[in-house]
Parts: structure tokens; sequence; C-alpha cells
């Protein structure tokens, strides 16, 4: 966990764009993607959330899972807009096939719905807000064990200090204990990346 760490050369810009209040946002990269072993399972952690999708396939691939997954989605957005674009499913099995349509057609808005379409993900769990939380709470007991965690750490921004710190948390870790995968982003435009990964190490360490 020490070893991770946000890129420091300045010119090496992730994006740019302006925030909601027309104030000029300039985000870095994490200076790495990192795979980290946690309870005898994978937790794969990077910084924009279309990257997920990759992952997802590239643990298939490991017959880590397969498909007709239940996606837990624990997010500030749904995620779900749909590009009209997804691959068809031979190609899916090519990771070279699978990289190249995360980075180059995907975006952080609109990579789970092509992922559904594909049939690695069957169902969606949203959690975005403290009835959606509560509600994890009610049928957690039930899920099955076909479980994707992915999670994005800008729902533990500050805008969102409202939803109970603790509820979040706890349901993340429920939630990754279940799963066969954990994916996290930490969304350098909607998150400080230093809270991001403070939020993460209190979760996970």
């Amino acid at each position: 966990f020490d070893d991770i760490k946000i890129q420091d050369e300045k010119e090496k810009i992730s994006f740019e764009d302006f925030d909601f209040s027309d104030k000029l946002s300039t985000n870095y990269w994490l200076e790495n993607f990192y795979k980290i072993n946690w309870k005898g399972k994978h937790i794969y952690l990077f910084d924009n959330h279309n990257h997920a999708y990759y992952f997802w396939y590239l643990a298939r691939n490991e017959w880590i899972i397969w498909d007709n997954n239940t996606l837990i989605h624990v997010d500030e957005h749904a995620d779900t807009r749909d590009n009209n674009k997804h691959l068809l499913k031979p190609y899916t099995n090519d990771l070279e096939k699978v990289f190249n349509f995360t980075n180059n057609v995907l975006n952080v808005g609109d990579y789970i719905i092509p992922a559904q379409e594909e049939g690695i993900i069957w169902d969606i769990i949203q959690i975005r807000n403290t009835s959606n939380l509560e509600d994890y709470i009610k049928i957690k007991d039930n899920l099955s064990w076909d479980i994707i965690l992915n999670l994005d750490l800008d729902f533990f921004q500050p805008d969102l200090d409202f939803i109970d710190y603790d509820l979040k948390k706890k349901v993340v870790l429920d939630s990754a204990n279940k799963a066969s995968i954990i994916t996290v982003s930490t969304s350098p435009f909607f998150i400080n990346q230093e809270l991001a990964l403070k939020v993460f190490k209190d979760i996970f360490n």
C-alpha cells in the first residue's frame, strides 16, 4: 500500500477540463495501475473508471470470473450511458482488442452497458445514496457469489459527506468480501487524489 503514488511529473497531465464553477481543473494520473492481493482476491486500482472494463475481461481470461456476474457499482455516478458500441463476443477473448476498446472507444461514463450487452455483466446494483446503501444491507445475505465490486472513490468526495462514512465503508467491505474481484477507480476529475487514496487505504488496509 505504501507504494501507491500519484505521478508528480507536472507536464504529464492526464486531462484538463472546466469544473462546474468554470474553473480549470488540472488532473494527474496515478503513477501506475496496481494489482493488490487482499484476502485471497485481487483489487485492481486505477484512475479513470473505464479501465474497469479491461480488468473484468482480464479476470475472465484468468478464470477468476466467467459471464453473468452481478456488478455492485458504488459510485457518485451511474456510468451507464449507452454509446451504442460494444465488442462482438469472440473479440472479448482477445485482450489486445479489449485493451484498445477500453482506451480508444470507452470513457468514464459509458463502459458498463457494453459489458452488459456482451454478457460478462448480468445484473447491476447501483449504490449512489443513503437509500441504496440501506437497501443493500437488507438484501446482502441473499446475493449470489458471482459478484464484481466496482468502486469509484468519488463516492467519498466532500460534497457527499452527508452520507454516513461508516455506512459507506460497511457496504463496501461487505460487498468486497462477497466479490470475486474488485475494481477501484480514483477518479481524478471528481475527487482530490490524496483524499481518494486515504479513503482507499482506510477501507482496505
